[in-house]
């Protein structure tokens, strides 16, 4: 992502800027809390304010002005480990939202004494950058102070700061001007000093509003004062357009002109504005206008770039002529296109109908986009492309479907899919047409075509040739996972091996991490476990700081998971969710979310794991993913089975059941544990068989060592099988297979220790160690008239001790700081676990086990 270096910059002093005394020792106590919150309208001065205070601060400091554009999950963290200087791979991992990525951030700033300006925050409205600040603010180091700024309060938990005591206020009751300084602005923009009567009269009107008393102040300098009947309420945009039509008809008409014209700029340089104004002399008429106070304020030390005041600018393009505004705006797209600017390219050449060189630029850079994992960006400038102009080139169609498929979502994929196969022909470029078949690939298998993928990936392969396009690579990834579906997972270990290779060859990392994220797994399942991770290991040394590591962070906390290392399996997990979130690779994070949910369970958070597969299960129903929800469910099975509540294990198994048979030997094991837990060992034996002679066929030892495990708990005699699979297990460490399956695989285990008696002893120690899950049976009351009912978790003691208060489903989200689809499931689980059919039965039941 290109860092527009203005915007971290504190904004400089203003000439003849009022002192205001009372509220820098306000901003003194900046200290004494985490964060600091001043909020009012615009042109309050609370950007001159806290600049003018962070001047005199002396301390470290760092600041960034947001804008409408930052409020893209990723981004606003990127300006922000810019802003601290923090190290690279924070900064280029495109980690958003995540307490994890936060955590590494506090951690890096745990000895530092630092205040950290966020201005125009209210732009921000994104739940993840929402949660990254509130995780940032509420465990922020002592030294770490987070100042906001915005003309109203962010969707921030405010009321939870505030009986914490963590959050200090100033409000435009305390930005309004006294009198006195009042008189200090007037004075400063009308060059002399203004008797006690008119300050106080043109003060009352403006009712303290700093905007309106500086305009007012023009217009008294140049005779055109607002008349007295006009109230000047602060805040009202009418009443200030009012203002601003009188102070820009006082200018002369070639700078009314300029200031017209270069209103559709967000930053102006002088060269820009020549640009854009057709003069010569803008430097010379921004100088003029600086020292004029006409809302023109320098963004950086050098006085280089400014900025109008936000609403001046937002009056002054309501006052431009439409038609000159589209020459306005394609002037600057071409002014920008030259300097290789391209975000700034686009966002003025659609408005300057200037589309074929937004096309253009969105041609020329998205490879370069791609490669840095810059997917959300790319997407963003095809969302600003006219949608009729998408559609009418294929190249671009397909482009943006695949980053939707990417993003999650199919049915808008399929569609762009549609388009771009309806336009593109024999004749289209090669490259275009490779593209189309890797991203039909990708879809096919999403439908469970594998087959049909490995003929798109091939097809695509052969137009590409030797090409070092991205696509070639990913083309190679989606073979890859088309072989290992149908079977050849020789073949597939291959051609991913290739992938990877050719994505480092070509310095393409999406493509290399992509292909490593495909092949380790792989290599799990054939039984090498510690090759896989030796991989993912290299991958992320090879590419620390890429944003789209996640890749490889996933699947690496995976095979952690399955090595018992869970602390660093957790971090992994985390961030690696993270990255993939803001990549928008859903099913990486998938898998990262049903690795978590296990994780959660096997170190005893029961909730926080079915949490994590609730928010799975979301994600996988929005992106209309069949096959990978369908995972999400068996493992929702499989932690109610490690939870011991059978009834609710086999209600979640039946929403699959009736859907076609699954070839997923995970599901099956999930089908096979479950008929054990029932008593129908003879039933999961059968179902076994038929994955096992699948496992040994294909050469997956990996595989085969949960097959086997499951097996020995159905088995009568289970010592030889049993002891396969220690065998298999123990040279690279496959240990969750054993442990997951609980207590009742121990006295398996002692009979087959002469096996690999170092694995199996540390298994059994391993244990021993382990936190206890409260078992369904160990849990449950009995309640006359209605029999056995059990407990509750403390979470779900919450949740109805706040219902029988009367709060909605809403309130009760809100209260908890939890999503209404979390607060739902927690209350149908509730009601199961209460035998209850509505909330009132709930709470009824609730105080006869005076759970309330």
């Amino acid at each position: 992502m290109q860092v527009v270096a203005t915007k971290l910059l504190i904004p400089p002093a203003r000439p003849g800027a009022v002192a205001r005394p009372r509220l820098l020792r306000l901003l003194d106590a900046v200290p004494a809390h985490p964060v600091t919150l001043v909020t009012a309208p615009a042109g309050f001065g609370k950007t001159t304010l806290v600049s003018t205070w962070l001047r005199d601060f002396g301390g470290r400091s760092a600041w960034l002005t947001l804008d409408e554009d930052d409020d893209v999950p990723g981004r606003v963290l990127d300006y922000l480990l810019t802003a601290l200087g923090t190290s690279r791979t924070l900064l280029d991992s495109g980690t958003a939202s995540t307490p994890a990525v936060m955590t590494e951030l506090v951690n890096q700033l745990v000895d530092a004494e630092l205040v950290v300006v966020l201005d125009e925050v209210h732009v921000l409205g994104e739940p993840e950058i929402l949660d990254a600040l509130t995780f940032f603010v509420e465990h922020c180091p002592p030294g770490v102070h987070l100042v906001l700024l915005g003309r109203t309060e962010p969707d921030l938990p405010l009321a939870r700061w505030r009986g914490r005591g963590l959050l200090a206020e100033i409000g435009a009751a305390q930005l309004r001007f006294s009198a006195g300084e009042a008189a200090g602005l007037l004075s400063a923009v009308i060059g002399r000093e203004v008797d006690a009567g008119t300050v106080g009269e043109l003060n009352r009107r403006a009712e303290g509003w700093a905007a309106a008393l500086q305009m007012l102040g023009i217009g008294l300098r140049e005779g055109t004062a607002a008349a007295p009947s006009v109230r000047l309420q602060p805040g009202n945009r009418y009443v200030l357009d009012y203002l601003a039509e009188e102070v820009v008809a006082g200018q002369p008409a070639d700078i009314r002109d300029f200031l017209l014209r270069t209103s559709v700029l967000e930053t102006l340089s002088s060269s820009l504005c020549d640009a854009v104004t057709g003069r010569s002399d803008s430097d010379r008429v921004i100088r003029d206008l600086e020292r004029a106070n006409l809302f023109l304020t320098p963004i950086d030390d050098a006085g280089e770039w400014h900025r109008y005041h936000g609403l001046f600018a937002d009056f002054l393009r309501g006052e431009l002529d439409p038609e000159v505004a589209v020459e306005c705006h394609a002037r600057a797209a071409r002014w920008f296109s030259t300097r290789e600017m391209p975000a700034e390219t686009i966002r003025h050449a659609v408005p300057g109908r200037e589309i074929g060189l937004a096309v253009e630029t969105v041609r020329a850079q998205a490879d370069d986009q791609v490669r840095r994992g810059e997917l959300a960006t790319l997407l963003s400038w095809l969302d600003r492309l006219p949608e009729d102009e998408v559609r009418a080139h294929p190249d671009l169609a397909g482009f943006k479907g695949w980053l939707l498929y990417l993003a999650g979502r199919a049915d808008d994929a399929e569609a762009y899919a549609a388009i771009a196969d309806a336009g593109m022909g024999p004749s289209s470029p090669a490259a275009d047409r490779a593209m189309l078949r890797t991203f039909q690939a990708y879809l096919a298998l999403t439908h469970g075509r594998p087959a049909d993928a490995a003929g798109l990936a091939t097809t695509a392969l052969d137009l590409l040739g030797d090409s070092t396009s991205f696509f070639r690579a990913a083309a190679m990834g989606v073979l890859g996972q088309a072989r290992r579906l149908t079977g050849d997972r020789r073949g597939a270990i291959e051609v991913l091996r290739e992938a990877v290779r050719l994505g480092e060859r070509s310095g393409n990392p999406l493509s290399a991490l992509e292909a490593t994220g495909y092949l380790a797994p792989l290599l799990y399942v054939q039984g090498r476990l510690r090759e896989a991770v030796l991989l993912c290991r290299d991958a992320l040394r090879a590419h620390p700081s890429a944003p789209m590591a996640g890749l490889a962070e996933v699947p690496l906390g995976t095979l952690l998971y399955e090595r018992d290392e869970l602390t660093e399996a957790r971090t992994h997990l985390v961030e690696g969710i993270a990255r993939c979130e803001q990549l928008g690779t859903t099913s990486y994070t998938l898998l990262g979310l049903r690795t978590l949910a296990r994780l959660h369970h096997a170190t005893g958070h029961v909730d926080e794991g079915f949490e994590a597969l609730l928010a799975a299960r979301r994600q996988a129903d929005a992106a209309e993913d069949y096959r990978r929800a369908r995972l999400v469910v068996a493992t929702i099975v499989e932690l109610h089975l490690r939870s011991g509540n059978i009834a609710a294990a086999s209600q979640a198994l039946a929403e699959i059941t009736g859907d076609q048979p699954s070839s997923s030997d995970y599901e099956q094991l999930t089908r096979a544990r479950l008929l054990i837990a029932r008593g129908s060992p003879a039933a999961a034996l059968d179902v076994l068989g038929v994955i096992e002679d699948r496992a040994r066929e294909e050469g997956r030892d990996g595989s085969l060592v949960a097959i086997l495990v499951v097996s020995a708990l159905a088995r009568a005699r289970s010592r030889d099988v049993l002891a396969e699979a220690v065998g298999i297990a123990a040279p690279d460490g496959y240990r969750r297979t054993f442990l997951d399956e609980g207590a009742g695989i121990v006295p398996l285990l002692k009979d087959v220790r002469a096996t690999a008696p170092e694995f199996v002893t540390d298994l059994l120690s391993r244990f021993r160690g382990a936190p206890s899950v409260p078992a369904r049976g160990s849990d449950l009351r009995t309640v006359p008239g209605v029999g056995v009912v059990e407990t509750l978790t403390e979470t779900q003691r919450r949740i109805l001790g706040l219902i029988a208060t009367g709060m909605s489903n809403q309130q009760v989200a809100d209260k908890l700081f939890i999503t209404v689809g979390t607060t739902k499931w927690h209350l149908n689980q509730i009601f199961g676990r209460l035998q209850a059919r509505n909330r009132t039965e709930a709470v009824a039941r609730a105080r006869e086990l005076d759970l309330l």
